[in-house]
């Protein structure tokens, strides 16, 4: 018989199971007016249902139960889940949760608490993650922790990354103050752009409590939270906690009553992040067609009807896709099966569904195509989203951020300006009931009381103008508009102070309104910060960087660049000379790989000076630098001597910089010289062993006579 205690124990803690809660409603309109159709969780990326990402990212985490939480749109969440493996499988058990009154995150977990089926800590997420980490790691620091602190309420997921990094959703970032030893958060602080914050206020006692912080802007917020059983409970008994960040989380630290705690895990080489814009929409997407998802890529097929398979430079294809021999598709290209593309078309960086029917010299760029759609020829489509059963026009230009939801017709020769979206249909404005996404009680589809926007979709055209509203935020403490502008797909620095562009400005062929702005030097630095700091070896900070060359059409100037600059960063002011031998010694290697001929190697010479100037602190080693690529014959002495010469037109702070490898540079021609005089004296030593032996040969004749 086993002792009392453990059966005791074993009848009261049963065998926990991880659970898991997806908060399936978004609770703001950042994706209207494809909302009022469709729920966010439901919309495709990449061709699959943005739920499929979350879910098979909870399943690969080992949760046994999710428990999704829906209120809008209900009925199709529950019948796609119904009707897709989740539906035929037991483990993990998907449940869908139906609430009807829902307007918050807060409400969602209140209605949580009021059920009692959640049993011990359980995993908090939005449908709309897509991550490729497992948590175990996370999950058995959170548990660790609660065995000693049962303060110790939640857990987030946060993930290092540039501030410029393309995942980081623009207006909503945040400050995290942490203690470095045990990564506890100690003060959170949303920093939207506007209005622009310059002081961030922390109470005395939290540098007598912890002597050492931590003031973080490089954590992006991945909205992947462990909590307690005890965070509904707080939730419950605090009716104005409705935000998970910006009511409980601020809420929690900073009461002096509750002594609860939370914490971070923070992830370097895991993906994750959330689609929470249109923003985050196209910078996520590019993601995936880049693989820093992997395995949760098109090609990995998801969905059981899908059939891609993948080739260079990542393009993605299903079955059956009608491509004519003189189309052209690249750079990060998914086509959906069933679709068939035209004479002289291109595409590039854009996602096309299934069933499309796009016809001759299209221009598809940076954009995003659902299923069924038909677009005639000539037309021009950039940076936007086209929902399904769309139809374009011939010769019509979808300019940069606008959105054309289901079903809507853009006229023949109709030019769309930045930003338009565009409904089929008009919400009822008579009913206030509606304010997120998902929430909505819409007109009958079919119900055209108003004339069509002719203005805009053409005489022959079906749409009205979607114009955002914000009453459902302009409550909120701080709130400005414009920091939802920045989360918007296409959005520029410049586009805020642009005023509305005239008919001229969005005219047909405009080169400047069709053509993407991409980033490329922000994305790759951080590829290569990210290497030297994890220590990657060269073949694989190689292969991420030409992938980024290749997906951003870069040149082996611009990845030169790149590398150089994260070469001179490297550089310890204080031991000039031994870091420059450590940097070149293991990143020497990759730098051979973009540099082909004498003046790759005269223009990364360039590019360390002109990055030593940017760098002055690290100026000291640019002389070592040249050294060690001249002793690992990376540089020749041919290309020194020619960029010197070429470089002392150079003023400034770089002439100064530039001066100072002159020692080297004269001990190179001294060198050359003295080899010079040695070539020469063997020369005339071989000259002179030729006259004696014309001398021997001489009076051998002289002897014969």
């Amino acid at each position: 018989m086993p002792p009392k205690s453990a059966a005791n124990k074993s009848q009261l803690e049963p065998d926990e199971i991880l659970q898991a809660v997806i908060i399936a409603d978004s609770f703001n309109r950042r994706f209207r007016p494809l909302t009022l159709d469709t729920p966010r969780c439901l919309l495709p990326l990449c061709n699959v249902p943005l739920i499929e990402y979350t879910l098979e990212f909870l399943a690969i985490s080992g949760v046994q139960e999710i428990f999704v939480v829906c209120c809008a749109h209900h009925e199709q969440i529950k019948d796609y889940i119904r009707s897709s493996k989740w539906g035929k499988t037991s483990l993990p058990r998907v449940v869908t949760i139906v609430s009807q009154e829902l307007l918050s995150v807060g409400d969602a977990l209140r209605s949580l608490d009021g059920k009692n089926i959640l049993r011990g800590d359980f995993i908090l997420v939005s449908g709309d993650i897509v991550s490729n980490m497992k948590l175990d790691k996370a999950l058995e620091e959170h548990k660790a922790r609660r065995q000693i602190d049962k303060n110790a309420i939640m857990t987030m997921v946060v993930k290092q990354a540039s501030p410029t990094h393309r995942s980081r959703s623009k207006g909503e970032e945040a400050l995290f103050v942490l203690d470095p030893k045990t990564n506890q958060c100690l003060h959170y602080e949303p920093m939207e752009v506007y209005p622009k914050k310059n002081r961030l206020n922390l109470e005395l006692k939290t540098f007598k409590e912890h002597p050492e912080i931590q003031i973080r802007n490089d954590l992006i917020d991945c909205q992947i939270d462990i909590c307690s059983i005890e965070v509904l409970l707080l939730f419950t008994e605090n009716f104005d906690y409705q935000h998970i960040r910006k009511d409980f989380v601020r809420g929690i630290l900073q009461s002096d009553i509750l002594a609860k705690t939370i914490h971070c895990h923070i992830i370097s080489q895991s993906y994750a992040a959330r689609v929470k814009s249109t923003q985050m929409y196209e910078a996520i997407s590019k993601d995936i067609m880049s693989r820093w998802t992997f395995p949760m890529v098109p090609d990995n097929n998801l969905l059981e009807s899908h059939t891609y398979s993948f080739s260079r430079p990542h393009i993605y294809k299903e079955k059956d896709v009608v491509l004519s021999r003189s189309a052209s598709l690249s750079e990060q290209v998914v086509i959906g099966s069933f679709t068939e593309i035209g004479d002289k078309t291109q595409i590039r960086n854009s996602v096309v569904g299934r069933g499309c029917k796009i016809s001759a010299n299209v221009v598809i760029d940076g954009a995003f195509i659902w299923d069924n759609v038909t677009i005639h020829s000539g037309a021009q489509i950039c940076r936007s989203i086209i929902a399904s059963d769309a139809v374009i026009g011939e010769n019509a230009v979808v300019n940069r951020g606008s959105i054309v939801s289901y079903g809507v017709v853009v006229g023949s020769s109709q030019a769309l300006p930045n930003f338009t979206k565009i409904a089929h249909r008009l919400p009822d404005v008579d009913d206030e009931e509606y304010d997120s996404d998902d929430n909505l009680v819409s007109r009958d589809p079919t119900d055209h009381a108003q004339p069509f926007a002719a203005e805009l979709v053409g005489q022959d055209g079906e749409g009205y103008e979607w114009k955002d509203s914000y009453s459902d935020e302009e409550d909120e403490e701080d709130f400005d508009p414009r920091n939802v502008e920045l989360t918007a797909l296409g959005f520029e620095p410049e586009s805020a102070e642009e005023d509305e562009e005239s008919d001229d400005d969005v005219s047909v062929g405009e080169e400047e309104a069709v053509g993407p702005e991409v980033n490329f030097f922000d994305e790759a630095n951080a590829t290569f910060d990210r290497a030297i700091t994890d220590g990657h070896d060269v073949s694989t900070a190689a292969l991420e960087l030409n992938t980024l060359k290749m997906a951003f059409n870069s040149t082996f100037h611009d990845v030169r660049e790149i590398v150089t600059r994260g070469i001179v960063s490297q550089i310890q002011p204080d031991q000039p000379n031994s870091s420059a031998k450590k940097i070149i010694a293991q990143w020497g290697g990759l730098l051979t790989k973009y540099v082909f001929s004498e003046e790759d190697q005269i223009d990364s010479l360039d590019l360390l000076l002109t990055h030593c100037v940017q760098f002055e602190a690290q100026s000291k080693g640019l002389i070592f630098l040249i050294r060690e690529l001249y002793e690992a014959d990376i540089i020749e002495e041919d290309s020194i001597l020619a960029w010197f010469t070429a470089s002392s037109k150079r003023s400034g702070v770089a002439a100064k910089i530039r001066d100072s490898v002159k020692p080297f540079v004269v001990w190179l021609q001294e060198a050359e010289e003295d080899e010079d005089e040695d070539d020469e004296e063997d020369e005339d030593e071989d000259e002179d062993e030729d006259d004696d032996d014309d001398d021997v040969d001489d009076d051998d004749d002289d002897g014969d006579d």
